[in-house]
């Protein structure tokens, strides 16, 4: 039997202002994998550092079933962090978290409950059959 993967360009409202940018999110049996990009900011000296933790976890709208955070890649889980050399720096990573079910569905990614604005939490995250590219194994 063949494997099925989905790879969705998301739609989730004003992403300019957002750092880290989401670039793409891949549905597979047996992961949902969120790539991100982020530049680090002009505010800060030395482009400041970055971490994710690893309480993390995505919803479907309207379900109160959670999937948890598997894996992070090119980014450290809490308390470690990513200090950054300068302004100019840049880092691409990855999150893994449980399958979400292959089907369209809004998503939210929730970094912390009760966040503040250095939290990478996203909201309505649209993943539907206009955004999606089939790929089969």
């Amino acid at each position: 039997m063949k494997n099925k993967t989905l790879v969705v360009h998301p739609i989730c409202g004003d992403q300019r202002k957002k750092n880290p940018v989401i670039l793409r999110i891949i549905l597979d049996v047996e992961f949902t994998r969120i790539d991100f990009g982020y530049a680090a900011p002009w505010i800060y000296d030395r482009g400041g550092w970055i971490r994710i933790a690893p309480h993390t976890f995505i919803q479907e709208k309207g379900s109160n079933k959670r999937y948890a955070l598997k894996e992070a890649q090119n980014i450290p889980l809490s308390p470690e962090r990513l200090d950054f050399e300068s302004v100019e720096d840049w880092t691409v990573f990855s999150l893994y978290f449980e399958p979400l079910p292959m089907q369209d569905c809004t998503i939210d990614i929730i970094e912390e409950e009760t966040p503040d604005e250095n939290d990478f939490n996203y909201y309505a995250i649209q993943l539907n059959d206009v955004h999606r590219l089939e790929i089969i194994a």
